[in-house]
């Protein structure tokens, strides 16, 4: 897979832009778990396209910084003067820097990850945060209907997760306090969103209803994306 991360920016995401949507949802769905003190530390692990990145520098905080291991989005983000650097290996940064940071995000990150390597990845993660800091781990939710389209929507994808599965390895790697909840992608109230959000409503009665004819798992999260939200005491 290094060909491809080697050149993720073209070959996985497309577009040289950032993504306008991203920041409304960000801010949506994330903001309120950034820290009132505007000098804490930052991190987001796999920076994309670097809306994250934007997002935290948009909300004042300065000590922001950006990680991943692909050349390419990190000289677009850098292009974009966001603060970042490229590193081999992302567990071995996190083991480097103890106790540094208040926030640490992992957007669209931890699906990429070969599971016999996920539990030594968070417990590094665990370690890179603060006392009472703060993980955000957003991944595809497999539970959600059509789940498949989003875990092989992309070849370097190693495991899918679902509610359970990701606390598996939350448990597992130290992480004794978090809680779920969706991502929400509809996130401007307009006519169109607000249809869109009550059919996609109407629809989850259904799914629901029929997993429970099926005798089947009939976990409450149903969005296409979920994510986690850990603390470290």
């Amino acid at each position: 897979m290094k060909e491809i991360f080697d050149d993720y920016l073209r070959i996985s995401l497309g577009e040289e832009v950032q993504a306008p949507r991203k920041f409304k949802q960000f801010e949506r769905n994330y903001r309120r778990f950034f820290p009132q003190d505007k000098q804490a530390r930052l991190l987001d692990i796999g920076v994309g396209r670097g809306e994250m990145l934007s997002s935290m520098r948009d909300w004042a905080y300065p000590n922001y910084l950006g990680i991943d291991i692909s050349p390419t989005t990190i000289r677009f983000c850098q292009r974009l003067g966001l603060k970042c650097q490229q590193v081999e290996d992302s567990t071995q940064f996190l083991v480097q820097h103890p106790e540094t940071y208040a926030v640490i995000t992992l957007i669209d990150v931890l699906e990429h990850i070969k599971k016999e390597q996920v539990i030594a990845f968070l417990a590094a993660l665990k370690g890179a945060l603060m006392p009472g800091g703060m993980v955000i781990i957003q991944v595809p939710n497999l539970q959600a209907p059509d789940g498949q389209l989003h875990r092989y929507n992309d070849i370097t994808h190693e495991v899918g997760y679902i509610e359970h599965s990701l606390a598996q390895v939350l448990m597992a790697s130290g992480f004794e306090h978090f809680r779920f909840q969706g991502f929400e992608e509809f996130v401007f109230d307009t006519p169109v969103e607000w249809l869109r959000r009550f059919f996609r409503a109407c629809h989850w009665l259904v799914v629901r209803f029929l997993r429970g004819v099926d005798g089947n798992i009939n976990p409450a999260i149903l969005h296409p994306v979920f994510c986690a939200i850990a603390r470290k005491e």
